[in-house]
């Protein structure tokens, strides 16, 4: 009589053995390759890649929408205040304009007075012998002074004269030469007279 042991040797050494014809065999399908890691790991991998890349896709979307918002919002606000913009370049045009007819009014107003003060100036000081044929500006701040006189030292002394005068900055003498005048010798010279650059320009 065989031990239960002896029995349950037996049945783990058993072969079975299938005899139907091969078109009746169920087959069984093989799954094993579903919990296989290298099938699993890079399964996984792809769907977090799709995932990953759903989620940027509509990040992506809606700061492109919120943006798109913005720029609209701000095209509103310019043309709502274009017509201001259009009135602030038309009052800058005009001040621009003013600006200009003062400063011109301003340099006519220096101008004339450097002229009355210079005048002033250069007459002041005329010696009694002398007397002056011609003044041309020949520069912005210079002068050309011609004159006759019937006393050659009264060519330096109107010079050092002049030179003291609050118009004037420096007179130098360009050319002197004799003459005659209803007979009596006289002298014709040439001035040159450097004008200060501030004059008529304080008060």
């Amino acid at each position: 009589m065989a031990t239960k042991k002896n029995k349950g040797a037996n049945k783990a050494l058993a072969i079975t053995i299938n005899l139907l014809p091969g078109e009746h065999r169920k087959k069984q399908k093989d799954l094993t390759w579903l919990t296989d890691r290298r099938v699993v790991w890079p399964t996984i991998l792809i769907i977090l890649t799709i995932f990953a890349a759903l989620f940027v896709y509509a990040y992506t979307l809606e700061q492109i929408s919120s943006k798109t918002a913005e720029l609209q919002s701000v095209r509103a606000a310019v043309e709502r205040e274009r017509p201001l913009l259009k009135k602030i370049s038309e009052l800058e045009k005009n001040q621009s304009i003013i600006n200009t007819k003062i400063n011109a009014l301003k340099s006519i107003q220096i101008s004339k007075k450097r002229w009355v003060v210079l005048f002033e100036n250069i007459s002041s000081v005329l010696p009694p012998n002398m007397w002056l044929t011609s003044v041309s500006q020949v520069g912005e701040y210079n002068l050309e002074m011609k004159g006759t006189t019937f006393d050659f030292s009264e060519v330096a002394e109107y010079m050092v004269k002049l030179e003291k005068q609050i118009s004037v900055n420096k007179v130098s003498l360009v050319t002197i030469s004799t003459t005659k005048v209803d007979g009596d010798e006289a002298y014709n010279f040439t001035l040159k007279v450097e004008l200060k650059r501030d004059l008529g320009e304080e008060g």
